[in-house]
């Protein structure tokens, strides 16, 4: 295993996502502590450490590919920046608060639930499994759940 700065004591590709999407919500180069140049070194970190863990991950039986690994990391950093509640769900990518960024949630994949008043993401096509609706709340209970970013209400004086 490689020596790492970012992404110490990551073991499972689960946990390197978790710690990625961490890293990005402090160091992305719109965050006012953040950096290209420390981004960059992240995402160079955390290619290397996918392709080791992704042969050795055998917690799960979900199989990683470099394809829908890239487009992960391409949609996470391309909304990390709007103002918009960021909630990962399992390996579902789901925002809340964002009418004003809906074409931009269209253009990279994202499918508007109406139900769950949100804007979803994921890799593979989805499949219903059942015929009722399923609450958020027990989604969030089956399957884990992170908050990635808070949408930061912003004011304006007049």
């Amino acid at each position: 295993m490689n020596q790492t700065k970012y992404f110490t004591g990551v073991t499972t590709v689960e946990e390197l996502r978790k710690r990625y999407r961490e890293l990005l919500k402090q160091y992305h180069p719109d965050n006012p502590s953040g950096s290209i140049e420390i981004t960059q070194q992240i995402n160079t970190e955390y290619d290397v450490l996918f392709a080791d863990l992704s042969k050795s991950d055998n917690e799960s039986n979900k199989s990683y590919t470099y394809e829908e690994n890239e487009h992960f990391k391409a949609v996470m950093n391309e909304i990390i920046g709007y103002n918009i509640t960021i909630e990962i769900i399992g390996n579902w990518v789901w925002c809340f608060d964002c009418y004003s960024v809906r074409e931009q949630l269209k253009t990279l994949g994202f499918n508007w639930c109406p139900k769950k008043k949100a804007w979803v993401w994921h890799e593979e096509p989805y499949k219903r499994y059942h015929k009722k609706e399923v609450p958020l709340s027990d989604i969030r209970a089956k399957y884990g759940s992170q908050m990635v970013k808070s949408q930061s209400f912003q004011y304006s004086l007049n």
